[in-house]
């Protein structure tokens, strides 16, 4: 069962946060998963659930370096209502940027062989960047795209360089509709399928909303078929309907 899973953007703006949160909430198992925000630009967590400042990412990256128990990543997150482990990034570039910096030069902090699986918030990646590091170091990569024709391309033209770097790749197209054989013929292999443009959802995992039954929201659903892809190792799982039954998550952070 892979233990930590990046998910990333090269442009535009797909979602990565709200997906790295869908799945960190479903991921199947006893030990669920811990959401990491590692995005350099800055970290949208923290404002949305209007979180302390510590502990999080800065005070993780700090006890990476000096080694020692106090790196537990434990011991650096906070739990949203409902059970979800966050270790977020601070608000700002300046301090997100240096605090990703030292994680990827010391990502060993992340690993636990009994801990929970780590969902890796990257945001953009851009060529050179210390989260870069991060992405190689993971089990494994998940590209997220916005179904629309400019980010298409720009994917399409960096999979390979990609590909070679992350022999794991997955891209995921958020919104738009078609089948995975249809986005395989326009970026390539490595294709899961699609996240769908799901804003109740987005409200939810913000703190905006709070449903009856969100495991039932078509985004919660759709993270939970690839969360169960993710933890088998396994190729892309069937779309309900098209032959197989999603498998049933165990909500371990669903509820805000």
């Amino acid at each position: 069962m892979p233990r930590t899973v990046a998910l990333f953007s090269l442009g535009g703006a797909p979602g990565v946060t709200c997906a790295a949160m869908a799945l960190s909430a479903v991921w199947p198992g006893g030990t669920g998963a811990v959401l990491v925000e590692a995005d350099a630009s800055g970290g949208d967590v923290a404002t949305w659930r209007r979180l302390q400042p510590d502990p999080g990412l800065t005070g993780l990256a700090a006890a990476a370096r000096h080694g020692g128990a106090s790196a537990d990543l434990a011991a650096h997150t906070q739990i949203l209502p409902g059970g979800l482990s966050v270790c977020h990034a601070p608000v700002t570039a300046d301090r997100a940027e240096g605090a990703v910096r030292l994680l990827s030069q010391n990502p060993g902090v992340l690993a636990s062989p009994s801990g929970p699986a780590v969902v890796l918030d990257l945001g953009r990646l851009t060529p050179g960047a210390a989260a870069s590091a991060l992405a190689t170091w993971a089990d494994e990569a998940l590209l997220l795209v916005a179904d629309d024709l400019a980010q298409l391309r720009r994917a399409k033209e960096a999979s390979e360089a990609l590909t070679r770097s992350l022999p794991r790749l997955r891209t995921v197209v958020v919104g738009g509709s078609g089948g995975v054989r249809e986005i395989e013929n326009a970026l390539g292999p490595g294709v899961w399928g699609r996240l769908p443009a799901d804003e109740r959802s987005a409200s939810f995992l913000r703190g905006e909303t709070n449903p009856r039954k969100p495991e039932r929201r078509p985004l919660l659903k759709a993270a939970a078929r690839l969360a169960g892809d993710l933890a088998r190792g396994a190729d892309p799982a069937p779309a309900p309907g098209a032959g197989a039954p999603a498998p049933a998550p165990e909500w371990t952070g669903v509820h805000a």
